[in-house]
């Protein structure tokens, strides 16, 4: 009994010794032991290996909620340009084009942009709204120094209520073609720029409008068909006011005013005038018209002078026939019959 109890005393110092050495070597090589190694909580990622998968931890199912998000809003963005190509083509079809029809009424004007320009001015901007008519400015509560209607569909310059604080009005790449000046003169009194440019002005008798408004310094009409008639340049300086400083980007000096006036004043200028247009007369669809109804006026003469003669062509025309020995013969005199017109050969012979 004794020699076992001693065995075992034996065994158990050899187990400390050798527990001993293993930490020593662990410390010096700088490993820690893990003899007393208490186990704490930690949020950190803890990947347990499995032979068969890996065990999934907090940061990973993060991931996947954010990439999951991710895929919702991109999903979503997705759908909703769909949603508005669809709609665009739809309003196509129907007719209606977003800003194409859209009148210009108060809550246009309210919701508009409303800014101070380049120059200090406070504009209204009303660019790219599809607008056809001037209307309902008076919404305005005459607020702006500036308004710019460029970009637009608008076929008249008219329909200005009274802005005594306007002086800008910004016109450019519109449909213009006609002006009303007793309506801007009258109701826009302070009216000093004027930029008409890309429009559709044909009739020299618009820049007279043009005249009635006795405060404007700038005019640009650049683009327009006007610009292309014999002396434009110097009959928008004679009939424009002497306050004109600049006329499509290019400044108006006074011996240009003086040779205006004598080209257009007196006995002289009537041969300037004749080349420009004839006061009676517009340019345009207005020519266009008056040529149209002329031609019809010579079609309807021509045709009761020719209803005389038709009996009596016709007449030969149907002997011709019955006295006609081949086919080609018939065939002619059938076209002549249409026209009402018998052919030479046959004037001859008879």
């Amino acid at each position: 009994m004794r020699q076992t109890k001693r065995n075992e005393e034996k065994r158990r110092e050899e187990k400390r010794r050798k527990n001993n050495r293993e930490s020593l070597f662990k410390k010096k090589s700088g490993e820690k032991s893990t003899k007393f190694k208490r186990k704490k909580f930690c949020p950190r990622k803890i990947e347990t290996l499995d032979t068969t998968h890996h065990t999934i931890t907090s940061t990973t199912r993060k991931k996947q909620t954010k990439c999951v998000e991710d895929l919702k809003k991109k999903n979503k963005e997705t759908a909703n340009k769909k949603m508005s190509t669809h709609a665009l083509l739809l309003d196509e079809l129907s007719g209606f084009k977003g800003e194409g029809n859209t009148k210009l009424t108060v809550d246009v004007i309210l919701e508009s942009n409303q800014q101070l320009n380049a120059i200090g001015e406070y504009e209204l901007d009303l660019q790219k709204k599809g607008i056809k008519t001037i209307e309902n400015l008076g919404g305005t509560c005459d607020q702006f120094d500036s308004i710019d209607l460029s970009k637009n569909e608008i076929i008249k310059l008219e329909g200005f209520p009274k802005l005594k604080r306007l002086h800008t009005i910004n016109l450019n790449e519109n449909k213009i073609e006609k002006i009303n000046g007793t309506n801007l003169s009258e109701n826009v009194p302070k009216l000093e720029w004027l930029m008409l440019q890309n429009n559709k002005i044909r009739n020299l008798v618009d820049i007279d409008e043009l005249g009635k408004m006795k405060r404007l310094r700038c005019v640009i009409l650049k683009g327009n068909p006007v610009c292309a008639l014999e002396n434009y340049r110097a009959y928008c300086v004679y009939k424009l006011n002497d306050g004109l400083r600049m006329l499509d980007f290019e400044r108006v000096y006074a011996k240009e005013r003086e040779e205006a006036k004598k080209m257009f004043e007196g006995d002289d200028g009537k041969a300037a005038k004749a080349k420009t247009f004839t006061v009676g007369k517009r340019g345009g669809r207005d020519e266009e018209d008056e040529e149209e109804k002329d031609d019809e006026s010579k079609k309807k003469k021509k045709g009761k002078k020719g209803k005389k003669h038709d009996e009596a062509e016709l007449a030969k025309i149907k002997a011709a026939i019955a006295n006609a020995t081949t086919l080609e013969e018939i065939t002619l005199l059938e076209k002549a019959m249409e026209t009402g017109v018998l052919p030479s050969e046959y004037n001859k012979n008879e």
